[in-house]
């Protein structure tokens, strides 16, 4: 019997690995989509379903952990994801057999899974309520054992209750350290890509972004691509005068501005102390001007809160670079980019600078 039990157990831990890697940190999560809720508790289901054709046979007794599985979807997934595990079990139940046992059985099941969502959905210690989910699952399957079957062997109730321990509480650890591993990858992924200000790319990523747009451009010559170069108007005055927290909040404001006042296929960056830059692929001379004026006046219009209640209003100076143009090289797109900048700046500033398109449209 041990024997046996160590295969369920074994059967346990490699389905739900396997589980993770291919629903990752969304295996715990139960706020998901409805098709991602449907799969895992499809999974779920059809994992309790595999351990009922691996049962452990002990005289007139037939055990199993297909509890399990199902205690852990009503702990981590939703009412719907719990209610689709359900079912396929049920299902599955009888079809290998339809009597007064099976109906007694999947009776049981359903209570167990409804009271280990009504436990999970408590604010209690999250071993704690796993244990005492699995004791309620223990003392159910105890119960059929000593009134269906008259299985009173105190080895019997024993050891199954020892395993379902083991792979209740085993299974839940390797869930959550998957889950936290995840969660932290995704976590490095977006510290190593996005400035953790502003929530933009960081230098580096909008680099390889840039280097990967002019790869493209290079097999794609006819291609229009355009690059702006933001920079904040006096920004050292305001750290300054409020303190470099509240430039701080400055700067995370400006890149909300940018984030909600671009297209989804644009890219922005910020690529020093208080400059930012958009990369915008598929863009006209145009509507490249009219990008950078659109951006301009939003954040010239509006008002910025600091933290002490003081409402200030900032500028910007913008300066574009446009491929193809009269650029022969898109490789020069950085460096036009930071010329029509300095222009912009030393022509007042809160301006946008733009050549190629005042030589198209001409004042």
């Amino acid at each position: 019997m041990l024997r046996d039990l160590f295969i369920n157990l074994t059967i346990l831990v490699t389905f739900h690995y396997l589980f993770m890697l291919v629903f990752k940190e969304y295996f715990s999560k139960k706020e998901d989509t409805l098709l991602r809720q449907l799969c895992k508790g499809i999974a779920s289901g059809l994992l309790s379903v595999v351990l009922m054709f691996f049962f452990i046979k002990t005289g007139q007794a037939m055990i199993d952990l297909r509890h399990i599985p199902l205690i852990l979807t009503a702990f981590y997934g939703s009412i719907v994801q719990t209610f689709v595990a359900t079912c396929i079990v049920i299902i599955g139940r009888l079809l290998i057999e339809t009597n007064v046992v099976s109906f007694v059985n999947i009776f049981s099941l359903t209570m167990i899974v409804t009271a280990s969502y009504l436990i999970a959905e408590r604010h209690m210690n999250h071993v704690v309520k796993i244990l005492l989910s699995i004791t309620i699952g223990n003392l159910m399957a105890s119960i059929l054992f000593i009134i269906f079957v008259h299985e009173t062997s105190f080895e019997l109730h024993f050891t199954y209750w020892i395993f379902s321990y083991i792979a209740g509480v085993f299974n839940f650890y390797v869930i959550e350290h998957q889950t936290k591993a995840y969660q932290l990858l995704n976590l490095y992924e977006f510290q190593a890509h996005y400035d953790f200000l502003t929530g933009v790319l960081n230098k580096r990523k909008f680099d390889e972004v840039l280097s990967h747009a002019f790869s493209l451009k290079l097999k794609q010559p006819l291609h229009q691509i355009s690059l702006l170069y933001i920079d904040i108007d006096y920004f050292k005055s305001i750290n300054d005068q409020y303190g470099h927290h509240e430039g701080d909040i400055v700067l995370k404001e400006i890149g909300t501005t940018l984030i909600k006042n671009t297209r989804s296929s644009d890219y922005i960056g910020r690529i020093g102390g208080e400059e930012f830059a958009v990369l915008l692929p598929n863009c006209s001379v145009e509507k490249t001007w009219q990008s950078a004026e659109r951006l301009r006046r939003k954040i010239a219009d509006q008002p910025i809160y600091l933290q002490n209640g003081t409402s200030i209003h900032i500028t910007v100076s913008i300066g574009c670079a446009y491929y193809p143009g009269t650029l022969t090289d898109i490789k020069q797109l950085p460096i036009i980019a930071d010329q029509e900048l300095y222009k912009a700046k030393q022509s007042g500033r809160n301006q946008v600078s733009f050549s190629a398109r005042n030589r198209d449209h001409p004042t």
